[in-house]
């Protein structure tokens, strides 16, 4: 029986590259010819792993928020000071290796594809669960709060310096 070759790249590092680019580059701004480039990986095994472009978003997107939004949100969870609690949700919330990614496929994808939608739907549920036990019943609109000043940070301009 033919078990086919081994896979000869790294996934998790493929989708971390791709979730990196995906976050600064935006969905439709990113090419598959950028994620050829940025993961190392050839187009024909990118296909076979993952489908399509879309698919590796969706595993960017998942990986995102296994690895980055739960861990963050787990921790601001146990945080019962409401001020320190805020906080540290505003200053860790959709940060990481691929900053913004959640917020971007928010605004970009989610209005257009149901499984995004669904994606973003469970990061901010997660925010929104962290809160609740230092904020009670304002956890929504603090969740809300948080979404609002995280996107205006990444819309902060950048200088020369920070390219």
């Amino acid at each position: 029986m033919d078990m086919g070759r081994p896979r000869a790249f790294d996934t998790d590092r493929a989708v971390s590259a791709a979730a990196a680019l995906f976050a600064d580059r935006g969905y439709e701004g990113t090419s598959v010819d950028d994620l050829v480039t940025a993961t190392g990986v050839h187009r024909g095994s990118l296909y076979k792993v993952f489908g399509s472009k879309r698919g590796l978003h969706l595993a960017a997107l998942r990986n995102h928020l296994d690895h980055e939004i739960h861990p963050l949100t787990t921790a601001v969870a146990t945080i019962t000071d409401p001020a320190q609690a805020l906080a540290a949700a505003i200053a860790s919330y959709d940060n990481g290796p691929a900053p913004g990614l959640l917020l971007l496929a928010a605004a970009e994808r989610a209005p257009h594809d149901p499984e995004v939608a669904a994606l973003v739907a469970e990061g901010i549920a997660a925010l929104e669960a962290a809160l609740r036990p230092s904020h009670g019943d304002e956890a929504p609109r603090l969740a809300s709060t948080v979404l609002g000043i995280r996107l205006r940070m990444r819309a902060r301009p950048t200088t020369p310096k920070e390219h």
